[in-house]
């Protein structure tokens, strides 16, 4: 439990201990009825019962505690489900289903952009509405089961309105379509280089044996990135 929970409980517990004491004080001192004491203290008559019957809350705790569970993953409490001793195996931050990856705002896009390169146009809320898909049936309903789409509700939650991230997958589709292309001359694209053709020396050197001076062809330097993407050929 957090530090905000606790303070939030403990203000509970003053508060109703306050409201007890004053409870006791009009139906002790001044004889108000039920109905009376409930008006002054701006309660409902349910709830001054209630003080009456258990001033400090243990009972109504014990009722709740039998009908709450522990989570088999952190052991934290669990919400009571079809009465006492039926309450949930997991808490809501360890059920199934809870560590999967939510949608963010750039897998939002992502899909939106993936919808428009299938469908040449932005989806709409209606496209990726379960409910409008099964109303209309047919190519919406099989458009909504080709992909993993987020639901409408969610993509307002993420950026507010369906216009912002309309506009905003809008600029994106431009800003790739502005990208120029890679090479079509070269299959390595952009990374690709080219090598200078050997050239030979201007230093001739004499032959040992007697006869025309050779000449030594210059060394070519190529970078070792260049050697390991190059194929390798099998030595005979």
């Amino acid at each position: 439990m957090t530090a905000n929970a606790s303070a939030a409980v403990a203000d509970r517990v003053v508060e109703r201990r306050r409201a007890v004491a004053l409870a006791r004080h009009y139906r002790e001192s001044e004889g108000l009825s039920i109905v009376q004491i409930a008006d002054r203290l701006g309660r409902s008559p349910a709830t001054i019962r209630a003080y009456f019957y258990d001033p400090t809350g243990d009972k109504a705790r014990a009722v709740k505690a039998r009908y709450q569970g522990v989570c088999r993953g952190c052991g934290a409490y669990t919400q009571p489900r079809n009465g006492k001793g039926d309450a949930y195996p997991y808490c809501k931050a360890c059920h199934p289903g809870a560590i999967e990856v939510r949608w963010t705002t750039e897998r939002a896009l992502d899909a939106m952009l993936d919808w428009s390169a299938r469908y040449a146009r932005l989806p709409t809320s209606y496209d990726w509405s379960r409910t409008h898909a099964r109303r209309r049936g047919g190519e919406a309903v099989e458009r909504l089961r080709s992909g993993d789409w987020p639901a409408a509700s969610v993509v307002t939650r993420l950026f507010g309105t369906w216009a912002a991230v309309r506009a905003t997958a809008r600029r994106q589709n431009q800003e790739v379509a502005r990208s120029p292309p890679p090479s079509a001359t070269s299959p390595l694209g952009s990374n690709s280089i080219s090598l200078p053709k050997p050239r030979e020396s201007a230093a001739k050197s004499a032959n040992p044996r007697g006869g025309a001076a050779t000449t030594k062809p210059q060394k070519v330097l190529v970078s070792r990135d260049f050697l390991s993407a190059a194929p390798h050929r099998q030595v005979r």
